[in-house]
């Protein structure tokens, strides 16, 4: 990652810092738990690490296992871990005077939580808000990954329609995509969604040893990860020709995700935009069939802030990266999804998983 954007995230951070007069923001990392936001502001990638923000520098901490590649992917400055990574830090932050402490309460366990703020003259409070704002925003450079993903996803996906066969399982469909995914220079997302049949009315379905047999459709929900940056795409494919009905809402769910990307805009509200979808599905008598959120932001994480659903009321922001997902799914027959990616422009969105086509696959 360029240093040049690791910087001016800090420096971002530190702007919000002296909002509330703190005197440092604390990244905690044990074992993978929370490696993001460690890597968002210092560009390290590992399992185990602490960066503490000072208002006129930044120290991060790392073992032996990573001292020499944090020093060849960071801007700030690398200390070696001497004894543990708590009591570490306790002392940086006692060298350096600071009192009034924030760190990522939801991302830090409770035992070191209790650890930390029992450091004498400390005042820690929870700043994962300052965190997820941040993360909100999406610079330059994470766009261009996310677009890279999304290009890597569609080569991947067509690369395995085109090898797809009845009598295939969920499974191995799975396993064939993600070999795909990593020969185009990707890494598998997340846990694949492969549904067929009728466990297409599963919005989680994942995987199974059930055969893909002619006549059936597939929902495909699958993620690429490049340079660390997600992007989250839904697709649907038939082995010869569609059920009519599968067909015929599979174009009512892409009028629906159509009518939500055409109110998308900084300041439109999520729960707004939700609507949009869902009014569409509604006048076509599937509104009780749409039974999840319209979709969420995305980043270094497959789900962050913000989120378009019936139940919040974020604004949407400008550079906020979010899915578009409508589904329809009734048990005992099944279902479908449609989603792509868009970043959010002044007055509209652009999608960034323009390379793969919206279409109902057939093969």
């Amino acid at each position: 990652m360029e240093n040049e954007f690791i910087l001016k995230r800090t420096e971002k951070l530190r702007k919000e810092m002296a909002k509330t007069g703190t005197d440092a923001f604390v990244v905690f990392t044990d074992e993978s738990c929370n490696w993001e936001s460690l890597y968002y502001l210092s560009g390290f990638r590992g399992t185990s690490g602490a960066l503490a923000v000072y208002k006129d520098s930044a120290e991060l901490i790392l073992d032996a296992r990573y001292r020499q590649q944090g020093e060849r992917q960071s801007p700030h400055r690398v200390s070696a871990q001497k004894n543990s990574l708590v009591d570490d830090l306790i002392e940086s932050i006692s060298a350096h005077g600071a009192q009034k402490i924030l760190c990522e309460a939801t991302k830090t366990s409770h035992s070191t939580w209790e650890k930390l703020s029992s450091a004498k003259n400390t005042r820690w409070s929870d700043g994962s808000y300052l965190i997820s704002e941040l993360r909100r925003s999406k610079d330059e450079h994470e766009v261009r990954f996310i677009i890279r993903a999304g290009e890597i996803a569609a080569d991947a996906f067509l690369e395995t329609l085109g090898l797809v066969r009845p009598g295939m399982t969920e499974k191995e469909f799975e396993a064939l995509l993600n070999f795909n995914i990593n020969k185009f220079g990707g890494e598998a997302g997340f846990d694949m969604i492969v549904a067929s049949g009728t466990r297409s009315s599963m919005p989680h379905g994942r995987a199974t040893g059930k055969e893909m047999m002619r006549g059936e459709w597939v929902t495909v929900d699958f993620g690429v990860r490049y340079r660390e940056y997600f992007c989250d795409i839904t697709r649907n494919f038939s082995f010869g020709a569609p059920d009519p009905r599968a067909k015929d809402y599979h174009e009512i769910l892409s009028e629906a995700h159509h009518a939500a990307v055409r109110v998308l805009r900084s300041g439109a509200k999520g729960t707004d935009v939700y609507k949009t979808a869902f009014d569409v599905l509604e006048s076509m008598g599937l509104g009780r069939y749409f039974t999840h959120g319209l979709g969420h932001g995305l980043g270094i994480e497959i789900h962050e802030t913000p989120y378009i659903s019936s139940k919040y009321s974020y604004e949407l922001k400008h550079n906020d990266v979010v899915t578009i997902e409508p589904g329809i799914y009734i048990d005992g027959w099944g279902g479908l999804r449609l989603e792509d990616n868009y970043l959010i422009i002044e007055q509209a969105g652009t999608r960034l998983t323009g390379k793969l086509d919206q279409s109902f696959y057939r093969v």
